[in-house]
C-alpha cells in the first residue's frame, strides 16, 4: 500500500474524507498518515510532511474529488514539493520507484558498541519503509550454532574481549587482531544474508559492530544496491555516557559497568572501524543527533539512487 491505509496515523477515521485512492491492485480510503510517511522517506521533517499531506487533502476536498489514482495523487504531491525544493520533488519521484522496483536496497550500518547503530537502523528502516532489520549480533549467534567453540574460540567472546581467546601472539594490537578474528565468521553470515536478499529482491538493513569493510567482499561493497555507513561518537565522554543511558533505559543483560570496564578496548575498535571505513570510501557519520544522522543517511541513499536513475536514463538515450 503506497498512499492509503485503514486508519490515519493521527487516529482520524480516513473514510470521513470520502476520497478513495485507486491503483491497479487496490482501492483504499485516502490517508494523510500514509502520505506523510512517504514524505518523511525523502527527508522531510515529520511535521512538515504532515502539513503537506493536510494541504493535499484540503485541495482534493475543495475540488470535490472522490476518486483519484495513485499516479494522479503523486503528481499533486510532486507539484507541491517543487514549490519548496525541486530536489525534494525528484527524491519523492524516486522513492515511488524504489517502492516498486524489483532490485533490493541493502543498507549496512556499522559502528563500535554504544555508537547507536541499532537505533539509527530502526529509524532509517521506518523512513525508507524497509521492514527487515537484522543485527549482526543475531548473525553471530547463528554462526555459533555452526562453528564450535573449540574451532573458533574468539567467536564465543564479545567483540571487545575476543583478544583473550587468541591462540597465537599477534604481531599487531591484540585487541584489533582478536576483533578481526571474531568478526570473520560473522561476516560470512552477513554476506550470506546479503546474497540471499539480492537473489530474492528483499530490502534489508544490517547493523552492528561486525560490519568491517576490509572483511566484506569488494563485489558487495561496490554493488549499486548496497549502501554502507560507519557511525562514530567522536567525543569519548559522550560515548561513555551512552552506556549508562542504555543501561538505565533498557533491561540489558550486561550492565554499563561491563562495557566501561572494557571501554579502552571498545574505543580501539571504534577508531579502527572509522579508519577502515575511510580507507574504503565509506561515509563516516558522527552520531551526535539521531535525527540529523538519519537525515544524512536517507539523503545520501536518495541522492545516490537518483544519480543512478539519471545515468541509466542517459545510457538508454545513447542507445536510441
Amino acid at each position: 500500500m503506497e498512499l492509503a491505509e485503514d486508519e490515519d496515523k493521527s487516529g482520524e477515521d480516513v473514510e470521513k474524507s470520502g476520497i478513495t485512492v485507486v491503483s491497479r491492485h487496490y482501492e483504499m480510503p485516502f490517508s494523510r498518515g500514509v502520505l506523510a510517511k512517504s514524505l518523511t522517506a525523502i527527508g522531510l521533517a515529520p511535521h512538515r510532511a504532515y502539513d503537506i499531506a493536510l494541504e493535499v487533502k484540503r485541495e482534493l476536498v475543495e475540488k470535490g474529488v472522490d476518486r483519484i489514482t495513485t499516479d494522479e495523487l503523486a503528481e499533486i504531491v510532486k507539484n507541491k514539493l517543487e514549490k519548496i525544493d525541486e530536489e525534494l520533488a525528484e527524491r519523492y519521484e524516486l522513492w515511488r520507484k524504489i517502492k516498486r522496483r524489483e532490485e533490493p536496497i541493502i543498507v549496512l550500518i556499522g559502528g563500535a558498541s554504544g555508537v547507536g547503530s541499532s537505533t539509527i537502523a530502526a529509524e532509517v528502516a521506518h523512513r525508507l519503509g524497509i521492514p527487515n532489520v537484522i543485527g549482526t549480533d543475531a548473525i553471530r549467534e547463528v554462526m555459533r550454532r555452526v562453528l564450535s567453540e573449540d574451532l573458533y574460540p574468539t567467536l564465543y567472546e564479545s567483540s571487545y574481549t575476543a583478544w583473550k581467546r587468541l591462540r597465537y601472539k599477534p604481531a599487531g594490537d591484540p585487541v584489533i587482531t582478536g576483533f578481526l578474528d571474531h568478526s570473520e565468521p560473522v561476516v560470512v553470515g552477513i554476506e550470506g544474508v546479503i546474497n540471499r536478499s539480492m537473489n530474492e529482491g528483499i530490502h534489508v538493513i544490517i547493523e552492528g559492530v561486525h560490519i568491517v569493510p576490509r572483511l566484506i567482499s569488494k563485489e558487495i561493497l561496490n554493488s549499486p544496491n548496497v549502501f554502507s555507513f560507519m557511525l562514530s561518537v567522536d567525543d569519548e565522554d559522550a560515548h561513555k555516557w551512552r552506556f549508562y543511558a542504555r543501561s538505565r533505559d533498557t533491561k540489558l543483560s550486561r550492565p554499563a559497568e561491563r562495557y566501561l570496564k572494557y571501554f579502552n578496548e571498545i574505543r580501539k575498535i571504534h577508531d579502527f572501524l572509522v579508519e577502515d571505513a575511510k580507507k574504503h570510501g565509506i561515509p563516516v557519520i558522527n552520531n551526535v543527533n539521531i535525527d540529523k544522522t538519519v537525515e544524512r543517511i536517507v539523503s545520501y541513499i536518495s541522492s545516490k539512487l537518483l544519480k543512478g536513475e539519471k545515468e541509466l536514463a542517459k545510457s538508454r538515450v545513447g542507445l536510441l
